[in-house]
């Protein structure tokens, strides 16, 4: 097996690289999936030179154990999961005497193994490695590695301390915008579905979320209840609350206060009937904004166990939600919008102290230089993998549409 470099997208305007890597058999001929692959990798813009050398070399290592081994690369889709553990096993009894490839790296080179056979699939090449339809667990235990095949999920692989591979770890990590209304949908009690819309808007943390005011006072008298003419013309609102033992403060966005006003403040007061009848006659308290259907304050409990349901819903659209999710979300997609506005989508990270100095005020981080390159670098990896659409006004509205149905 060879792996040789081309420049054959070196004169191309769209994407000129000069190092195009290629796999070749024993007898000099192209190997065409793999080849393609690496072609496919090529013409990501989200791709640097490094990573492309990392990712196909990884690949040939694997092709030349498999030649090592009596079965021609030209046979890479002889693969399962047998083949896989058998890989891992010898990676892990020819360590070098400083431990390495360490098991992080051991799970890395099997994202990217799983990466390319997963591509494979969708490009109609027939291999038997089943990613699309089980969870495989590799435990690596001294010079073992122990394959254990668990419940039926939707493509993923985990490996070493469990930690799911490649896009799929990231994708986990947040919620996709597109799916936000189909997610407000699926609570039962419509005041989750208004606290969703804040954190989105907001990336408070969940703790946070529940210091906003019914009716607020001091420094946050203007979170209260507008009449429905003055709210066309409402203005951002500050909003301060206490943050890791410390007050900060926020500009509350002006539209989905609009919404709370007009939508949720009607059937806060209906809730406040019950809360009512269930103390005595005594109406909650202003420092409340979330009430359930029968009155009871919401609690960051009852948060998370609504999500918890939401999530084992059958019809969720994200494998996994949590409040704090929407934090992760708020940034990703904040940045994601930045990077579109300043035409820096998928080039080479630049820092850029306006979109920090933003991020900084809406995160509360003292000093969020390292995070705002970490999402630069999130965005520019994934986002040509599909894992992010620069999707703005059309969702947005959609969300806000949500609660005209109320």
């Amino acid at each position: 097996m060879h792996l040789f470099n081309t420049s054959g997208l070196k004169n191309t305007d769209v994407y000129p690289k000069d190092t195009v890597p290629i796999f070749l058999d024993d007898d000099f001929r192209v190997l065409e999936g793999p080849s393609y692959w690496a072609i496919a990798l090529a013409q990501k813009r989200s791709r640097s030179l490094e990573t492309l050398k990392q990712y196909t070399t990884v690949l040939a290592r694997f092709l030349q154990w498999r030649d090592d081994n009596g079965v021609k690369a030209t046979n890479w889709q002889l693969t399962d999961e047998d083949v896989m553990n058998a890989y891992i096993g010898y990676i892990i009894n020819n360590r070098d005497p400083n431990g390495k490839p360490s098991n992080k790296t051991v799970e890395d080179y099997i994202a990217i193994l799983s990466y390319f056979f997963k591509w494979a699939t969708e490009k109609g090449y027939k291999h038997y490695w089943k990613l699309d339809s089980k969870k495989v667990t590799v435990q690596i235990m001294g010079s073992t590695a122990m394959v254990k095949t668990e419940k039926q999920i939707d493509g993923r692989i985990r490996i070493g301390n469990g930690s799911t591979t490649h896009v799929d770890r990231e994708r986990d990590k947040f919620i996709h915008r597109e799916n936000i209304p189909r997610i407000m949908e699926l609570f039962d009690d419509v005041v989750y579905a208004f606290m969703v819309l804040v954190l989105w808007r907001t990336g408070l943390r969940p703790k946070e979320l529940f210091q906003l005011p019914f009716k607020g006072t001091g420094l946050n008298s203007g979170l209260k209840r507008y009449r429905d003419e003055e709210l066309s013309s409402l203005k951002e609102i500050l909003f301060r609350f206490e943050s890791k033992g410390k007050d900060r403060d926020i500009k509350f966005p002006s539209d989905v206060w609009a919404v709370i006003c007009s939508k949720w403040m009607p059937e806060w007061i209906k809730r406040a009937a019950s809360y009512q009848e269930r103390n005595n006659g005594k109406m909650p308290p202003n420092s409340a904004l979330f009430l359930s259907e029968n009155g009871t304050i919401v609690t960051q409990k009852m948060l998370r166990d609504n999500f918890n349901k939401v999530a084992q819903d059958s019809r969720c659209p994200e494998k996994r939600i949590t409040p704090y999710m929407f934090r992760h979300a708020f940034a990703t997609y904040f940045v994601l919008d930045r990077l579109e506005q300043y035409n820096l989508l998928g080039k080479a990270y630049v820092y850029n102290a306006v979109v920090d100095a933003e991020l900084r005020e809406w995160m509360g981080h003292e000093d969020i230089g390292t995070t705002y390159k970490y999402y630069v670098h999130l965005i520019n990896r994934n986002f040509h993998n599909g894992l992010l659409d620069v999707l703005d006004d059309p969702i947005n509205k959609e969300i806000f549409n949500s609660f005209e149905k109320l």
